[in-house]
């Protein structure tokens, strides 16, 4: 299965995809989006919380966006499959080239099992 991956998420952030997009003008902005595919393994059927996955943009090392997604809570029995997207617009960035990283953690560890099994992808353009 050379198409397929999948990666366990922990409670550390670990780089999923990355990119560089080069900002020829001042006056911009750079529209940035994440989607990432994920299933849910091993859930607690005991409340408050489900697996929640944490996805994070880095643009050169620093924090741009960030969102979390819980699982729906579904049962310990079954896998659930789950998609979770993260838009961002950033205004004036830098002239230059800028380094971007989508990394994926799994805030809730105790409540269950999240793999990345894909889609995975992040884009980026300059609307100047």
């Amino acid at each position: 299965m050379a198409d397929s991956f999948a990666i366990v998420l922990t409670d550390l952030d670990q780089l999923i995809l990355e990119f560089g997009l080069f900002v020829s003008q001042a006056q911009n902005f750079v529209e940035l989006l994440a989607t990432i595919g994920w299933q849910v393994t091993g859930s607690s059927p005991v409340e408050p919380n489900q697996p929640t996955i944490v996805l994070t943009i880095e643009q050169d090392g620093v924090v741009v966006a960030s969102v979390n997604q819980e699982s729906i809570q579904d049962g310990a029995d079954e896998d659930l499959e789950m998609v979770a997207s993260l838009q961002a617009v950033l205004t004036n960035v830098l002239v230059g080239h800028h380094v971007y990283q989508l990394f994926a953690r799994n805030s809730q560890t105790a409540q269950g099992l999240i793999t990345i099994t894909g889609p995975a992808n992040i884009s980026g353009k300059v609307i100047g």
